[in-house]
């Protein structure tokens, strides 16, 4: 009696173990259950649900499970989801650690094209010649201006400092913008990269040190310090900060204009209304170019059941219908699905953030793709970039040996790159 039952224990495991895996869940009602994480924990989090429940009740056989999760690549790393929204700057890392696969096949499943999408968002989505994502968005610095303060959006460096000229006969405490010594840090040292013509990328590896970029950067010392078109010893986030007028450490200043990110449009857009001016950032160096992030929609390695991967194509093919992906414009980001674009061009004012983004993607310059990429350029984030809004008397000479320091870190990263 006891062998039976015993028998009977171990059949019953085995039926268990031979369910896990791979093989689509299903829920109470049949559907095949796909798991989505993302880190959508602000306000755009709203708007990809407005998605993935349209998907869900638009048809009875598949289910999008979605996570919103504020560590949301950790928990993809050591979780078992499926679908995982990863930053531009960050795929060449989760492909090299094998945690992601290509999605060829899945663009043929769901009927979608490379044309489909701006170029742009296709060369962010794929590495060695196979894609590893379907591009959602880019998010590029953007210009945010208050009209009250400015009439036109200024669109050189010597229009940054007519404009300041004019702010400061008016008052001491008005600049024409601020350059913040922690934050969007690396999107500036990106940015001043691109619109100069210097490429980071050294095999892989981040070179910093190289005496264009040296000067490249002291562009903002120079805004600080030399020009004065921005206050001195602004901290977090004070691009922003200044712009909207938030006092910190006894200060008053005020910035017309703020070079950041675009998810800062619902608090500017609350503060000012109709006085909110949107605008592609202007040339500060010697070409036009717009450098900033991306999402992407990979996915997992792990999925390799054929319901599973039907379920996902058909999940794409949704998302990726302007009636569908309007939703993400409507959050204020900037799809780079083509025919949303030209939803997007057909109501500018409604979409006002993702229509202004959308003329940078032409000149958009994307991440390095670098294993690590993040801890490559964290000695630059941390360290390098504050001193130029905090010392008066920074040297390009001492400022090149931070960046050599800086670029043999980056070195010391990559020797951790998987064979």
């Amino acid at each position: 009696m006891k062998s039976s039952k015993w028998l009977l224990l171990v059949f019953s495991l085995i039926l268990v173990l031979s369910g896990c895996g791979d093989k689509g869940a299903t829920s109470k009602d049949g559907r095949i259950e796909i798991s989505f994480i993302n880190g959508f924990t602000g306000g755009d989090g709203a708007y990809m649900k407005e998605i993935t429940n349209g998907f869900n009740e638009s048809q009875d056989k598949y289910r999008i499970v979605e996570s919103q999760e504020k560590e949301h690549y950790t928990k993809f790393k050591s979780g078992n989801y499926d679908l995982v929204v990863i930053h531009g700057n960050n795929l060449e890392t989760y492909r090299l650690d094998g945690l992601i696969t290509d999605v060829e096949s899945l663009y043929e499943k769901a009927g979608i094209n490379e044309s489909d999408f701006h170029q742009a968002g296709i060369d962010l989505a794929k590495l060695d010649g196979k894609l590893y994502g379907f591009p959602l968005d880019i998010h590029p610095l953007t210009m945010f201006y208050n009209k009250e303060l400015v009439a036109e959006a200024p669109q050189t460096y010597e229009d940054l400092k007519q404009l300041n000229t004019d702010l400061q006969a008016e008052s001491k405490d008005l600049y024409a913008l601020g350059v913040p010594s922690s934050g969007l840090v690396e999107f500036y040292m990106l940015m001043i990269a691109s619109q100069n013509g210097i490429d980071l990328k050294d095999g892989d590896s981040l070179n910093f040190a190289q005496p264009e970029f040296a000067d490249a950067l002291m562009t903002f010392h120079d805004m600080v310090w030399e020009d004065k078109i921005s206050p001195a010893n602004l901290g977090l986030d004070g691009e922003f900060k200044a712009f909207m007028k938030e006092a910190e450490s006894g200060t008053s200043v005020q910035t017309a204009v703020a070079l950041t990110g675009p998810w800062y449009y619902g608090a500017a857009k609350e503060k000012y209304g109709d006085q909110l001016g949107i605008a592609p950032i202007p040339q500060i160096g010697n070409q036009q170019a717009a450098y900033g992030n991306a999402h992407l929609i990979s996915l997992s390695e792990k999925v390799k059941d054929e319901e599973k991967l039907a379920g996902i194509a058909e999940f794409m093919k949704y998302m990726f219908t302007p009636d569908n992906l309007i939703h993400w414009a409507e959050g204020g980001q900037a799809p780079v699905h083509l025919s949303t674009i030209e939803k997007i061009k057909s109501e500018p004012e409604k979409y006002e953030i993702a229509f202004q983004n959308e003329k940078q993607f032409d000149n958009y310059v994307k991440p390095p793709q670098v294993y690590q990429y993040g801890e490559q350029i964290r000695y630059m984030n941390e360290k390098v970039f504050s001193q130029l809004v905090t010392k008066k008397d920074l040297t390009k000479e001492q400022l090149m040996k931070e960046l050599e320091t800086a670029t043999k870190q980056a070195k010391q990263i990559v020797e951790t790159k998987p064979e």
